[in-house]
């Protein structure tokens, strides 16, 4: 014959409040360890992306055989293409080369080689090269396939994090990498 007990059956409330404790604490720690890493990985994404967006210019400026700009600033990084007939760069739109949206503020820091003395214009008159520098692109990808050789360094403003850095030495492909220090 089977015995029933009584009161046997299920948990108490105070267990139940303490599982549903253990449980909320637990998911509130992974919540806020990935937050980091979603920031991390939309930076890298961000980063990548730019890297593609040059090497597609640098592969239209050798299919159409034209110079392509990339403008680096503050504001982010936009394409241009110098136009012969008129001499100047007209900004590149579209859907590949508007600029790409990055939730947050970054901090662009550009070095590239730099060219010295004057520079010689389609009609072979001199003009000074800080005032051409006004208008003239960060990096200029050349018809011929070549780039100006050029690292950007791409750092968040609000938080702390390793640089991430895009580098071409001019012949080479845009290279991605991520120095570890801080």
């Amino acid at each position: 014959m089977p015995i029933h007990r009584r009161g046997a059956y299920g948990f108490t409330l105070i267990e139940v409040l303490v599982v549903v404790l253990l449980v909320g604490i637990l998911l509130s720690v992974v919540v806020t360890s990935f937050t980091g890493v979603d920031r991390e990985q939309e930076l890298r994404g961000y980063v990548e992306r730019l890297a593609l967006r040059i090497e597609l210019a640098r592969d239209k400026a050798l299919q159409a055989n034209k110079e392509w700009g990339v403008y680096v600033n503050e504001d982010g990084v936009s394409f241009a293409v110098f136009d012969d007939t008129n001499g100047e760069w007209m900004p590149q739109g579209g859907r590949h080369f508007t600029a790409d949206s990055y939730s947050q503020t970054l901090d662009f820091d550009v070095e590239v080689e730099s060219f010295e003395g004057n520079l010689v214009t389609l009609e072979g008159e001199a003009v000074d090269a800080e005032d051409e520098k006004k208008d003239f692109p960060t990096i200029v990808l050349f018809s011929s396939g070549e780039t100006t050789p050029f690292t950007i360094s791409l750092t968040p403003k609000d938080w702390d994090s390793n640089p991430w850095q895009l580098a071409s030495d001019g012949f080479s492909r845009t290279e991605v990498s991520r120095p570890e220090q801080i």
